[in-house]
C-alpha cells in the first residue's frame, strides 16, 4: 500500500511521455491515475475496516458521506448532460472528466485511510510531494532559462524582443497549473524542516526553497496570492519570533530584488511589465459573469464535467469576445465556477462543505504539530490559488489527499482500536468490479493516444503512406473519446503545402480534409473544427460548401470575429452584397479594431461594395 501511495503521488504530477502519446503532458496522468485507483480498490476490497474505523468519529461520517457524495455528483451530471460523451471522458485539453474526476477523489480517499492514520505514512507523503516538487522545479527553472529537451520552448514563450515572457510549465502543462501544484511542496517541506530529522529535513528545506523560486518564474499572480495566503496561516498557528520572520522576508526580498535587475531576470521584468498593462488578470472578469449566466442554464446538474471547452462558445457575450477577439478560453479560470458549470450547485456545496471540513479538522490538527499546521497552510494557499485557475488532476490529488490528511490527523486516537470488521461480499465484487473498469479504461485512452502519436510522427517524416495507414488504424480508438482530428488536419495541410511529390500532396490533403469533416463532429473546438473545413474547402473553389461551414462556425461561436470576416468575402464573392456588407461590418466590430490586416481588408470589401441599397 505504501509502495503504491508513494508511486502515485510522486509520478502523477512529474508524468510526461514525448514522443510516445500526442498529449504527452496530460493522459500518462490521467492513466497512472487509473491504474492507481485499480490497485487501491483491490486493496479496499480486503480493507472495509478501515471504513467503519473512519465512520466512529463525527468528522469521520461527514468526510465519507462528502466524498461519497462527491463521486456520486460526477456521474449523475454526465448522465444528464447534452454532452454525454464528453462529460464521461474529458476534454482534450484537461481530460478531467467524469471517470477522472472520481478515480482521483477515490485515490485521495483510499491513500488518507490506508496511509494518513500513522504519523510515518503522512511524512511519507510529504516527502513525495517534496521530491516531486523538487524535480519540478527544477525542471521548470531550466525552462526560464533557455534550456528545455522535452518540451518545445515556443509553446511557452510569449512576445518578443525584450518584451518576450516566459511561462515555464515543467510537467504540468501550463505555468498556472504548475505553480499551483508547488504550493504542496513548498509548505510539505516547510512541515518536514520543522519537524522531521536528518536527510528528510534538508529535503525539505531545498524544496521549500526550489519551489518558491520556481512560482515566482512561473509569473503565476494566483500561485503566488496563495503563497502569502498559506504563509499567514502557517505564521498564524505556529508563532515565529518577530526577528527571524524579519530576518526570512528581508533575505527574499534582497534576493528576488537582486534576480530581478539582473539580466538574468529580464523576462521576470517582462512578464511584471504585462501585468501592469493588465492588472485586472485579462478576461477573467468577464469570463466569470459569462459562465455565471452559462451556469444559470442548468443550475443542479451542470452541462457535464470539462465539457465548459464545448458548451461556453455560446454563452460568451460580445463584450467578452471584442476585448479578447481570438482567445480560446477553455476553463472559467476558477475552481469554484468549474465545478458549478460542469458539476452543477449541489457538487458545488459539496465542494466547498469538503474544503470546509478540511479547515475545521485542521484548526485541531495545526495546534497538535507542524506537518498539521503545514497542511493547513497548504490547503489555505491551493484554495486561493484556485479561484484563477481550475482543478487538473495532479492538483485535484494533492487537494483531496491534503484534506484527507487534515481529516485523518483530527481523527480522536482513542477510537483507532476496533476489531476488524468482516469485508461484506458485495463490497468485494464491487471493488474488483471497478478496478477491472478503470484498467481497461486507463488501458484503451494509452493505447488510443499512441495511435494519435503514430499519424502525427508520420506526418512530421513527411511519410505519406504511413500517415495514411496510421489515421485509418487511429479510427477504431474514436469510442474512447481521446481524439486529435483538428490539430491532425492542420499538420496534414501543412504537410500538403511543403515540397513534396503530387502523390503525397494528395494523401496528405485528403488527411487534412478527412479529419477536418471529422472534428466538426466532435463537441470540443467545434467552431474552430468548422472554421478549419471552410479554409480547407476554399481550396477546391465549392463557395456553397464553404459558405455553409461558416454558417456552421458561427452558429457554434456567434461572436468569434474570424467566421464573419470570412463569409463577407465569400458572400461577395457570390453577389449577395448586402449580407457581406452587414458581416463585415459585424466583424470589424467584433475584431474591436485590434488587427490590422482586419481593418484593411474590410475596408477593401466596403469600399468595392458600392453604396448600400
Amino acid at each position: 500500500m505504501r509502495l503504491v501511495t508513494a508511486a502515485i503521488t510522486f509520478l502523477v504530477p512529474l508524468a510526461l511521455t514525448p514522443g510516445l502519446l500526442f498529449y504527452y503532458d496530460i493522459t500518462p496522468k490521467d492513466v497512472l491515475i487509473l491504474l492507481g485507483a485499480a490497485v487501491l480498490a483491490l486493496f479496499a476490497a480486503g480493507n472495509f475496516s478501515l471504513i467503519q474505523r473512519l465512520r466512529l468519529s463525527r468528522r469521520g461520517r461527514w468526510y465519507v458521506g462528502l466524498v461519497a457524495g462527491m463521486i456520486v455528483m460526477p456521474a449523475l451530471a454526465a448522465l444528464s448532460s447534452p454532452l454525454a460523451a464528453m462529460a464521461w471522458n474529458g476534454s482534450n485539453l484537461r481530460r478531467w472528466g467524469a471517470i477522472t474526476e472520481m478515480a482521483t477523489l477515490a485515490i485521495a480517499f483510499l491513500i488518507a485511510l490506508g496511509v494518513g492514520s500513522s504519523r510515518s505514512g503522512r511524512r511519507l507523503l510529504l516527502r513525495c510531494w517534496c521530491v516531486a516538487g523538487v524535480v519540478a522545479s527544477a525542471y521548470g527553472i531550466l525552462q526560464y532559462f533557455g534550456w528545455d529537451p522535452i518540451i518545445p520552448a515556443y509553446l511557452y514563450q510569449v512576445g518578443e524582443g525584450s518584451f518576450q515572457i516566459v511561462r515555464p510549465p515543467a510537467t504540468l502543462g501550463h505555468s498556472d497549473y504548475f505553480a499551483a501544484f508547488l504550493l504542496w511542496p513548498v509548505f510539505s517541506g516547510i512541515g518536514l524542516w520543522c519537524s522531521d530529522k536528518g536527510p528528510s529535513r534538508w529535503l525539505g528545506a531545498v524544496s521549500a526553497m526550489l519551489c518558491v523560486a520556481a512560482m515566482v518564474l512561473s509569473g503565476s499572480r494566483g500561485a503566488l496570492l496563495g503563497l502569502g495566503a498559506g504563509a499567514c496561516m502557517l505564521l498564524y498557528f505556529r508563532r515565529v519570533p518577530v526577528r527571524t520572520l524579519a530576518l526570512t522576508f528581508g533575505a527574499m526580498a534582497i534576493a528576488a530584488g537582486a534576480f530581478t535587475v539582473s539580466p538574468a531576470g529580464a523576462r521576470l521584468r517582462a512578464r511584471a511589465f504585462w501585468i501592469s498593462e493588465d492588472p485586472a488578470g485579462g478576461a477573467r472578469p468577464l469570463l466569470w459573469r459569462d459562465s455565471l449566466r452559462m451556469a444559470a442554464g442548468r443550475p443542479w446538474l451542470g452541462y457535464g464535467p470539462d465539457t465548459f471547452v464545448a458548451a461556453f462558445p455560446r454563452f460568451q457575450s460580445r463584450e467578452l469576445s471584442r476585448a479578447y477577439p481570438d482567445f480560446f478560453h477553455e476553463s472559467p479560470h476558477n475552481m469554484l465556477l468549474d465545478s458549478l458549470t460542469g458539476d452543477g450547485l449541489v457538487a458545488l456545496i459539496m465542494l466547498l462543505a469538503l474544503i470546509g471540513l478540511g479547515f475545521f479538522a485542521g484548526r485541531r490538527a495545526a495546534k497538535q504539530d507542524v506537518e498539521g499546521a503545514a497542511l493547513v497552510a497548504a490547503l489555505t494557499g491551493t484554495v486561493a490559488a484556485h479561484q484563477f485557475v481550475v482543478l487538473i488532476a495532479p492538483t485535484a490529488l494533492a487537494l483531496y489527499t491534503g484534506i484527507g490528511l487534515l481529516v485523518q490527523l483530527a481523527q480522536p486516537r482513542e477510537k483507532e482500536a476496533v476489531a476488524p470488521a468482516r469485508n461484506p461480499p458485495l463490497w468485494i465484487a464491487s471493488c474488483a468490479l471497478v478496478a477491472a473498469g478503470l484498467m481497461i479504461f486507463g488501458a484503451r485512452i494509452a493505447l488510443a493516444d499512441a495511435a494519435l502519436q503514430r499519424v502525427a510522427r508520420s506526418i512530421q517524416l513527411r511519410d505519406a503512406n504511413g500517415a495514411a495507414q496510421a489515421y485509418q488504424s487511429a479510427q477504431k480508438w474514436r469510442a474512447t473519446g481521446l481524439t486529435a482530428d483538428l490539430p491532425l488536419s492542420r499538420r496534414a495541410a501543412e504537410a500538403s503545402a511543403s515540397e513534396l511529390t503530387l502523390p503525397d500532396k494528395a494523401i496528405f490533403a485528403r488527411i487534412a480534409l478527412a479529419a477536418s469533416r471529422q472534428a466538426t463532429q466532435i463537441p470540443e473546438q467545434r467552431q474552430n473544427a468548422w472554421y478549419n473545413l471552410a479554409v480547407l474547402e476554399a481550396s477546391g473553389e465549392n463557395p456553397a460548401v464553404v459558405e455553409a461551414s461558416l454558417r456552421a462556425a458561427i452558429a457554434e461561436g456567434p461572436y468569434w470575429f474570424k467566421p464573419h470576416w470570412m463569409l463577407a468575402r465569400v458572400l461577395k464573392l457570390r453577389g449577395n452584397v448586402d449580407e457581406a456588407r452587414r458581416e463585415a461590418v459585424l466583424a470589424l466590430d467584433l475584431n474591436a479594431g485590434k488587427d490590422r490586416e482586419v481593418k484593411a481588408t474590410l475596408g477593401d470589401l466596403l469600399r468595392s461594395a458600392g453604396p448600400p441599397r
